[in-house]
């Protein structure tokens, strides 16, 4: 029931649908539109990523998403012979780095890759992107790809554990149903909410197969998705040692006025079994409509389920507030305790972004802060955490952390100058788990004295050591390729670490090259737990 599943549904869409064109899931490939699309009077759904390139296209009547044939002769071709039906363009990355904590500092980041976009037939689109890499990396994180084994959002790292190669591949094929519903059967990425970061579903993780399907009409819409994912723990990077699991998600958004959002997320997560008890896809939560939690409790399943809400507001013309919160578990009465008990589970978002800040063209303002309880994402059967190749779902850090995040960016033509700062406190385990890492099953939490019996009180943010970064970017670039997003970038990188023994760690990294930012890119990641 894994792969047929998929095809079987996605022959029976193909009978329906439409439109192919999907943006890339990059903050820097949509910047020419976010004004567009967060403004005031807007009815894109910000929340729900990616977006569709003719809903942005809609807004923006210059069609700057179209993209130009790299040589002149294909150039001629697509853009006559065919009418672009065919697209393509290539990713690029060279770059060269110094770490000034290395005694030896000099790093580099290599990459090519090719994306294209057919219109296969009038409603029917196809995608394709890859690209592969080749890189040293900064201190830090060569510390976290060695303990996780996993390029952050990039695949496997293969190889050389110094200079490992990784790749990613991604595609989708796509139709519209009418008026109302879009389908997509794809591997990639897919994020809600309007943040840096999601603590629903964010873009932090390694691509996955999935199927997604849009449903929209009136101030509504509905996103069903469906995945499949893999836990790399053991598998030593051999795809067939990798054990299989599942997720099935819901966002309903709900554009209450032209300035408010009301949304509701759920999903569920749940293992494809072992050769003992070979459970595979779960039809149960195939259901489009109701709520998974009741369904769980009907067939009387242990998966692990989350329910969440967003609250967005646009205020004046330019300015976004939105908000976001999540539930693993809830009991209210020992919320009101203030005892710490570890099952409630939850995490909270807050946040603003403002463009065109202070009547500056081009200049966007974004505050955004961040707070998971501990052992929030977490299940009692690892399998089934919320998590997905080595790496968290939502937020990077996993649960436990508080965060500050401050961003002011300014795009003039093709320049682009940024500063990306961001304050993080971390709580930290011991050989027992007071709700950091989220490879670890919740049994693992400590004991009494006598050792009968769980603690389960007195679980908060910080609990035992708490321990502090801050990462702070500063870039300057010349955009190159709008449709990827590549400039000819420098940047600095400044991180203070304070331990828990009060000692500090201090990172200064230098950038520059050529720069494909087609994916999202999120270097503030912190060693949260070690992968075998």
């Amino acid at each position: 029931m894994r792969g047929p599943l998929f095809l079987l549904l996605s022959l029976l869409a193909s009978a329906l649908m439409a439109q192919s064109d999907w943006v890339p899931l990059s903050r820097d490939v949509e910047r020419p539109h976010a004004t567009a699309i967060e403004r005031w009077g807007s009815t894109m759904h910000t929340a729900i990523r990616p977006y569709r390139a003719s809903d942005l296209r809609a807004l923006d009547p210059a069609d700057t998403l179209r993209p130009a044939a790299v040589l002149s002769a294909l150039d001629r071709w697509a853009g006559r012979s065919n009418g672009r039906h065919f697209r393509w363009g290539p990713m690029v990355d060279a770059g060269l780095g110094y770490d000034a904590t290395q005694g030896n500092g000099l790093f580099h980041r290599v990459g090519a890759g090719l994306w294209t976009n057919t219109d296969l037939a009038k409603n029917l689109g196809l995608h394709v992107a890859a690209q592969v890499w080749n890189e040293g990396l900064p201190q830090y994180l060569d510390t976290l790809v060695r303990s996780t084994q996993v390029m952050p959002g990039e695949g496997y790292a293969y190889g050389d554990k110094a200079m490992p190669t990784h790749h990613d591949i991604t595609g989708h094929l796509s139709w519209d149903a009418g008026k109302y519903f879009n389908f997509t059967l794809g591997r990639g990425r897919n994020f809600f909410g309007d943040g840096h970061r999601s603590l629903m579903l964010s873009d932090e993780a390694n691509s996955y197969p999935y199927l997604r399907i849009t449903t929209t009409f009136w101030k509504i819409k509905y996103v069903n998705l469906f995945s499949s994912m893999s836990d790399i723990r053991g598998s030593q990077g051999v795809l067939g040692d990798m054990q299989r699991k599942y997720s099935s998600m819901h966002y309903l958004s709900w554009n209450a006025s032209k300035r408010i959002n009301v949304a509701v997320f759920e999903a569920i997560v749940w293992s494809a079994g072992d050769s003992l008890y070979p459970r595979g896809f779960d039809v149960n939560y195939l259901n489009p409509i109701i709520f998974y939690r009741p369904v769980e409790y009907n067939i009387g399943s242990p998966d692990n389920a989350l329910m969440g809400f967003s609250f967005n507001v646009k205020a004046g013309r330019k300015v976004l507030f939105y908000s976001q919160l999540v539930l693993d578990e809830l009991v209210m009465d020992q919320v009101r305790s203030g005892f710490g008990w570890y099952a409630n589970k939850q995490a909270v978002q807050l946040g603003m972004v403002a463009r065109d800040a202070f009547k500056v063209p081009g200049l966007s303002i974004r505050t955004e802060w961040n707070f998971v309880r501990p052992f929030m994402y977490t299940h009692s059967d690892t399998r089934q955490n919320y998590a997905h190749f080595g790496q968290p779902l939502a937020h990077p850090f996993g649960s436990n952390f508080q965060e500050a995040i401050v961003h002011v960016e300014r795009e003039h033509g093709r320049w682009f100058h940024g500063l990306r700062a961001s304050m993080a406190w971390l709580g930290t385990d011991t050989d027992r788990s007071y709700g950091n890492n989220i490879f670890r099953p919740e049994r693992d939490r400590p004991r009494n004295a006598d050792n009968t019996a769980w603690i389960d009180y007195g679980y908060r943010v910080g609990r035992i050591d708490t321990y502090s970064i801050l990462h702070a970017e500063l870039r300057t670039g010349w955009l190159v390729d709008p449709h990827t997003a590549t400039r000819l970038e420098a940047s600095y990188l400044f991180r203070l670490t304070t331990n828990v023994d009060r000692s500090t760690d201090m990172a200064n990294v230098f950038r520059v090259g050529l720069v494909c930012h087609f994916r999202e890119r999120h270097p503030e990641q912190a060693v949260r737990y070690v992968l075998n």
